[in-house]
């Protein structure tokens, strides 16, 4: 069929359904049907245009994601709620007959009954199917979206990286916990101001800041969707101060001394972070054939379980003089293809290189090796845009980003890294 992987979404979390197909515009929504399900839905695998842009695909796919989903229910013999299956008739009330009413729904939906006893008392739940059933025929009913409703839409629409989609999914079900709700358009602001002051009893203000972000922009989607009318997140952590920490830079004097007290199989990615200023994520997700000995290169690419944040953290850095041997001997001895660290992948997380307690052994953190190689280049006056180049900085400037460094620019500013 020819079929090319389209836009990249969360792996793990919400598959890429969309994709390109050899000899077709556009893209094409395509899912597995289960192979439970096969004999009832009548075919193997779903495949439907979605639209000619990216943009319009990834919202057709999310509303062609929830129709699967739901013949899947159908198939597996999975009840709907009352509540569910009255919210499922919205987009098909225009053509309901006119003698219709809200009780006639409630009858067809539900066996509750309108009296709890023989004296006339009112049952509260068919009370609250009524007035659901009511808005439905009037036009006034919303259909009500879950947690995992929103995280799917936000995926499609946002594409974050493995480990962004995580930390949604993990804050957001909190969230859902923390306030007892069912759907999206239960939250509160009050139930967000409660989830935040429970976070702030057991956590820092900088940590609880960064939850309250991810929960303000996975409500700002709901918003931008119309499934809720305000974001309950929003503006929440103008009140959450978090002390800003002064940066002490540390020396990797010691360490440079006792690296080999690393365990060996992570000796390689010290050097590689030693000499390259790079995140560590992006030196534990390199492979084999991002290192270009002949031209004594560093690519830095994106790949199925390492994307990167932007596009400008996709770049060619030069090798320096003193990490070059270090490399050329490793390749002697071991295999020289894929992944160089595929121990250092979390597939759960969809992180790389956590749980490193180098701090213990060596004295530095990964991360201190970046920001020295940073204290260190701009001592010796390299100009701030290099610096940017050699470590996948956004430009702060339109000059920034429209500028160009040259390798042999680069490689000598490296080259000053001791």
């Amino acid at each position: 069929m020819g079929l090319e992987y389209g836009p990249r979404v969360a792996h793990n979390f919400v598959p890429n359904y969309l994709k390109r197909r050899k000899g077709r515009q556009g893209f094409f929504f395509q899912r597995s049907v289960p192979p439970d399900c096969r004999d009832f839905i009548g075919k193997a695998t779903w495949i439907k245009k979605a639209g000619n842009t990216a943009t319009e695909a990834k919202r057709n796919a999310a509303v062609l994601l929830a129709e699967t989903e739901r013949l899947i229910e159908q198939a597996r013999g999975q009840q709907l709620t009352p509540e569910q299956e009255l919210l499922s008739l919205i987009p098909h009330m225009d053509g309901s007959p006119d003698e219709m009413d809200a009780n006639d729904l409630v009858a067809v939906f539900s066996r509750e009954p309108m009296f709890l006893d023989d004296q006339g008392t009112v049952n509260p739940r068919y009370d609250e199917l009524y007035e659901l059933a009511k808005g439905v025929l009037d036009g006034s009913a919303r259909p009500r979206n879950t947690a995992e409703e929103l995280l799917s839409r936000a995926a499609l629409l946002k594409s974050p990286s493995t480990s962004t989609a995580f930390e949604w999914r993990c804050y957001l079900i909190k969230l859902m916990e923390h306030s007892g709700r069912k759907f999206i358009q239960e939250v509160t602001r009050e139930d967000a101001v409660s989830w935040r002051s429970s976070e702030l009893e057991r956590c820092q203000a900088s940590t609880v800041r960064t939850r309250l972000r991810f929960l303000n922009g996975l409500f700002g989607v709901a918003e931008e969707e119309g499934w809720v009318q305000s974001n309950p997140f929003e503006g929440l952590t103008k009140r959450v101060k978090a002390r800003a920490k002064k940066k002490e830079v540390v020396s990797l004097d010691h360490a440079d001394e006792v690296w080999s007290k690393l365990p060996q199989h992570q000796q390689l990615l010290w050097h590689l972070l030693r000499w390259t200023g790079s995140h560590v994520s992006e030196s534990a997700g390199l492979r084999w054939e991002d290192i270009d000995l002949q031209e004594e290169v560093i690519h830095f690419k994106e790949h199925e379980t390492r994307p990167l944040k932007n596009n400008f953290r996709i770049r060619t850095i030069p090798i320096h003089s003193r990490l070059l041997p270090i490399i050329r001997q490793e390749q002697i001895d071991e295999p020289c293809e894929g992944l160089i660290f595929p121990w250092a992948f979390s597939p759960k997380r969809g992180r790389w290189a956590e749980g490193m307690h180098w701090t213990k052994i060596i004295g530095v953190s990964p991360k201190a090796t970046r920001d020295w190689a940073a204290t260190c280049l701009r001592s010796k006056d390299i100009n701030e845009s290099v610096i940017g180049r050699l470590f996948g900085h956004t430009p702060k400037t339109q000059t920034g980003v429209y500028g160009s460094v040259g390798m042999e620019t680069m490689r000598k500013a490296l080259e000053q890294l001791k």
